[in-house]
């Protein structure tokens, strides 16, 4: 099921994807369930937006392997779909990454690998944004500029990770092609459980913190002007243009 968070009339409100229509929820789905207003709207009439905004804490995996090593972005680098990644005056070089977001949908405190995936809401494409030549000794001002985090363009509640690829592109030309669970560096449902449950023994998660997990060294620098398209098979494709402030 895909779930979008998306502005219509001047109002904000989350609907179930049904070709190109919204099945209108009641409320936000991760707090209220799936009831339906018996409302529809077109894909066509509404503004996407991030499908998710972390209450909590947005935890991005650096390193992969046994005990993973995170670092924290604020929910202040979340835009949605369409909107600018806003490039930094301190920075000169500034890459993008795509990756999996995993959303957590119930609270979460060391919790077991065979219990994790129960805890998570869905997924959704993200725009990992840094600024790699701050990283060197401000890693976590690198990628915590306002902008730096595009998610979208929806929420699937469901995971297949039979080689399912992601692929990202500035303007028109890819830069990176994987397949998510094709090896040890891309997320499978079971390294997503074993994420899951391992930040769950170091902080608890709480429903709508999300979990970056990807490819490792796969980025590319991005200028402005130039645009940057994030796309996994199933979940979809998020566009975002790059610009750089007079």
């Amino acid at each position: 099921m895909k779930i979008a968070r998306y502005s219509y009339q001047g109002a904000i409100a989350f609907g179930i994807v049904d070709e190109h229509e919204l099945v209108v929820l009641a409320s936000d789905p991760m707090f209220a369930g799936f009831d339906t207003t018996g409302d529809r709207v077109a894909l066509a009439d509404v503004k996407l937006l991030a499908p998710v905004i972390p209450r909590s804490k947005i935890v991005a995996v650096q390193q992969a392997g046994a005990e993973p090593v995170f670092v924290l972005k604020p929910n202040t680098a979340v835009v949605g779909p369409g909107d600018a990644i806003v490039l930094p005056a301190a920075s000169e070089r500034v890459e993008v990454d795509g990756q999996l977001a995993i959303i957590i949908g119930k609270i979460a405190k060391n919790v077991s690998v065979a219990d994790a995936t129960g805890r998570v809401f869905g997924y959704t494409v993200a725009t990992v944004v840094t600024a790699t030549d701050l990283a060197e000794r401000d890693t976590t001002r690198a990628g915590a500029f306002d902008t730096f985090l595009p998610f979208g363009p929806v929420i699937e509640t469901d995971f297949d990770d039979a080689a399912t690829p992601l692929r990202g592109l500035i303007n028109d030309e890819e830069f990176q092609a994987v397949e998510l669970g094709d090896d040890d560096s891309t997320p499978t449902e079971e390294t997503v459980a074993a994420l899951v449950a391992y930040a769950s023994s170091v902080f608890t998660l709480l429903p709508g913190d999300v979990i970056l997990a990807g490819p490792m060294d796969t980025a590319a620098a991005v200028e402005d002007g130039d645009t940057v398209s994030m796309s996994i098979a199933g979940i979809g494709t998020l566009v975002n243009p790059v610009v750089r402030p007079a």
